[in-house]
């Protein structure tokens, strides 16, 4: 069995893209697993074909992007040449109008292909300004020319069916690489800080709006006072558009500003660490699917508080999550349930890291993957 893996970008694992931290890890072990597995990348800047070894695991065969339908192709060309020998063509690109240049060839050429969506068709943004004018232009198109949609969440397959798509899915849940989580990790990240003894919440991501922000620190501003001296909120991640400013200023205006600490971004050993230092993981999106955040304060026994949007539903059983739904008052809610179950907290974080281990690790994920290329194979045979 091969397949070919196509996105955007060298798939590089340690940056904020989430997409290509899948893809690096579904790569790596699916290798691992006996599949051969490859990382075929539209790359901005490349004039040619060239390959890109990131490293004992992963290479990336690099090409230049496919902007208009006519002209030669480096990478259609080789997927046509090779088209023998591939068994299935797995996209994760979105947007990108590449993507549906090279569908149509591969449709043309009989070899099959499935897309990973990761979420992006069933965010609120889907339905705004270019977007919007893409889903009529060619994204529906390129959903419904896929033999199947490989969606991370069961409600995922809902935002799909009502963007538009009409074919079959399946479901396959983000992971992490338990390798990627230090086995030693800092408890004292936040040792030098005033709010050391105070509860600590943590977020982690990229501060775009749709990570609803506002709505976390308009909920810290009505809690009851005794309880917002219990508490800060540190916030951890690159900035987006000037939007940490105006966030400060928002939880400033609404007397909230001592609550919060935006102390940027952190990779790699530090992230691991803030993570561990802190008491409880929060993330109020709006729409997210299946958060790496999150996934990595799981893997650091943390328990969490996650809205509705985020694709974690379907494992309220398992105990390592408090639910709220993205909107201020019931994420204020949502923060005085789950300190008033501080008891349950080192069990909660057990849950969470039994999670990782049995069912959200990239080994586990990739046997889900490879048992749906094999059946999808036998169904196009």
């Amino acid at each position: 069995m091969r397949i070919i893996h196509i996105v955007h970008g060298k798939a590089n694992p340690t940056g904020h893209n989430g997409i290509s931290r899948v893809v690096y890890h579904l790569n790596k072990q699916e290798k691992l697993q006996g599949v051969v597995s490859e990382i075929w990348a539209l790359v901005d800047d490349a004039k040619s074909h060239y390959t890109h070894q990131r490293d004992e695991f992963v290479t990336v065969e690099c090409f230049p992007r496919v902007r208009l339908p006519w002209g030669s192709h480096e990478i259609i060309e080789r997927l046509i040449r090779e088209k023998e020998s591939i068994g299935l063509v797995h996209f994760h690109l979105i947007w990108f109008y590449d993507k549906n240049i090279i569908a149509k060839a591969l449709c043309k050429a009989g070899i099959p292909y499935i897309i990973t969506t990761h979420g992006t068709y069933s965010k609120p943004h889907a339905y705004t300004g270019k977007r919007l004018l893409a889903k009529w232009l060619f994204e529906v198109d390129y959903l419904n020319m896929a033999t199947e949609i490989h969606t991370i969440t069961r409600e995922e397959g809902t935002g799909l069916q009502k963007y538009g798509y009409r074919g079959r899915s399946f479901v396959a849940y983000n992971g992490i690489d338990l390798d990627e989580v230090p086995s030693q990790r800092r408890s004292d990240f936040f040792a030098d800080k005033p709010y050391r003894d105070k509860v600590k919440l943590i977020w982690v991501g990229v501060l775009r709006e749709d990570k609803n922000l506002r709505g976390l620190i308009e909920a810290f501003s009505l809690l009851p006072a005794a309880i917002r001296e219990q508490v800060v909120c540190v916030l951890v991640g690159p900035d987006y558009k000037g939007n940490a400013a105006k966030y400060l200023a928002l939880a400033q205006g609404l007397g909230c500003a001592a609550n919060f600490d935006y102390i940027g971004p952190l990779y790699d050993q530090q992230k691991y660490d803030a993570i561990e230092s802190a008491d409880l993981f929060v993330l109020p999106s709006f729409s997210e699917v299946f958060s790496l955040a999150m996934l990595d304060a799981m893997a650091c026994a943390k328990p969490c508080l996650v809205s509705s949007g985020c694709g974690y539903n379907y494992f309220i059983g398992d105990d390592f999550f408090v639910p709220c739904e993205p909107y201020p008052q019931d994420v204020a809610f949502g923060i005085q349930e789950i300190l008033g179950r501080r008891a349950d907290w080192p069990q909660m974080g057990r849950n969470g890291r039994q999670a990782i281990e049995q069912k959200f690790n990239w080994r586990s994920i990739a046997q889900v993957m490879i048992a749906n290329y094999s059946r999808i194979l036998k169904g196009a045979a």
